[in-house]
């Protein structure tokens, strides 16, 4: 073995610890930015994958297609005006895309991908479980925020909207964010557990897909409970040749989800922490309100924004687009705006602060994975709909898990391109692994 098979080794290896902790964005060092495991992870890697002397380490078109994406960005630039916000947005998209790059390069092991990824589930699952009681209150008042107080965390819980609705974060500073990944992991973990990439007793994988999906119905977010039915209802369409253990899997998830959750509703006392009675009814009444949230002013807690309107904001980002459609505003100028919020959908965003160019430039990069892999198969096609149905509501294009299953969908190469010619592309090479993605 040389030195360079050597590094490249190293390479996977690392890679494969920046998925695990992928979804992990509460501890973190503050300089400027903030570094993350993963980033610090992938900074690392793509380093070394630099000093392999393979010249440009990852895939032409999609790093073309990237620069384009970034160009077009970097034009809706307003001048010496501009917020810091714009710079920071800048380097969050510059890390989010080299995060592509990588998985594209990396991912070909597919099943090795999934068995990691599932054991994150797991790690989820449990920390979700054991974060959830505690801001219930489970054990005592003191530790409902005092977790947010340890040393290098963020927080793992979020009070919002009135008194007796603390929405749990677990892995994320924001509730509807650690939903996005408990719902995307949960995908990818049915189908590590459904393919048989991973084994053990017959109530580990139901286990593990209960304990995220009441990790998500715990964070108390619209999007995560929507995107929560489209994870479920992807994950069993795409596994509809195999419907009868599908069925058992997710009907045992259902089930391990329901105890949960009525362990949660038992041991809820009254007056601590999350009321789970309180904020569960609170967002069944308002689950699909879109304006603003009427809230009586007995019930909120004193000195909190009763919630965002985005029947107000999205006209306005609209309107910005009206205003100047080829390169926008400005990237991050709505947020930077006294009174003004990010609009929580990926399109508005883009529209509105970077015009037609950032729409083309992210429409190019959307191309080049379907040109480097066809239609998205049957391991990435759950995850796409997940992300797809979250940037209507959240702004993800300054989150991993965005570009990180965007990787994975450009990181099908020899069973796919096979396809391209007339073949079935699940029909795999002799040296690749015959998971289709």
């Amino acid at each position: 073995m040389t030195d360079t098979d050597a590094l490249d080794r190293i390479i996977d290896r690392c890679f494969r610890v920046l998925v695990f902790l992928l979804p992990l964005h509460t501890v973190y060092l503050d300089a400027w930015v903030a570094w993350k495991p993963w980033l610090i992870l992938l900074v690392l890697v793509a380093a070394m994958s630099l000093l392999t002397g393979r010249g440009w380490p990852w895939n032409a078109q999609a790093s073309a297609a990237l620069a384009v994406f970034v160009g077009a960005v970097l034009v809706s630039w307003p001048g010496t005006a501009a917020p810091p916000t714009f710079w920071r947005l800048v380097l969050a998209l510059a890390a989010g895309g080299l995060l592509f790059l990588v998985t594209a390069r990396r991912a070909v092991d597919i099943e090795s991908l999934l068995r990691v990824v599932f054991w994150s589930g797991a790690a989820m699952a449990a920390t979700g479980l054991i974060f959830g009681l505690i801001t219930n209150g489970v054990f005592g008042a003191p530790l409902v925020e005092a977790i947010n107080d340890l040393p290098g965390v963020d927080r793992v819980n979020k009070i919002a909207y009135v008194e007796g609705f603390v929405a749990l974060t677990s892995w994320h500073q924001d509730p509807g964010y650690s939903a996005l990944w408990t719902n995307v992991w949960f995908v990818l973990a049915g189908q590590a557990w459904l393919r048989g990439i991973v084994t053990g007793p017959r109530w580990l994988g139901a286990l593990v897909l209960g304990g995220l999906a009441s990790a998500t119905v715990l964070t108390l977010s619209r999007t995560g409970w929507i995107g929560l039915l489209v994870a479920v209802t992807a994950l069993s369409l795409s596994r509809r040749g195999d419907w009868r253990r599908t069925a058992k899997v997710l009907g045992g998830a259902a089930l391990a989800a329901t105890l949960i959750l009525t362990a949660m509703f038992l041991s809820d006392p009254e007056g601590v922490g999350n009321d789970m009675e309180t904020s569960v009814l609170f967002r069944l009444v308002n689950l699909v309100v879109l304006g603003q949230i009427e809230v009586d002013e007995e019930d909120v807690v004193p000195g909190l924004d009763p919630g965002d309107n985005r029947l107000e904001v999205w006209p306005l980002y609209w309107e910005r687009f009206v205003g100047s459609p080829v390169r926008g505003t400005g990237l991050g100028t709505g947020w930077a705006e006294q009174g003004t919020q990010e609009p929580h959908n990926l399109w508005l965003q883009l529209a509105a602060e970077t015009g037609l160019l950032g729409l083309l430039g992210f429409g190019v990069v959307l191309g080049v994975c379907w040109r480097l892999a066809g239609r998205p198969g049957e391991v990435v096609t759950p995850a796409l709909a997940v992300v797809g149905v979250a940037t209507l509501t959240q702004t993800v294009l300054f989150e991993p898990v965005l570009w990180f299953v965007l990787g994975l969908w450009a990181a099908r190469t020899k069973s796919t391109r096979r396809s391209h010619h007339g073949q079935h592309d699940e029909v795999p090479d002799q040296d690749e692994s015959v998971v289709d993605r």
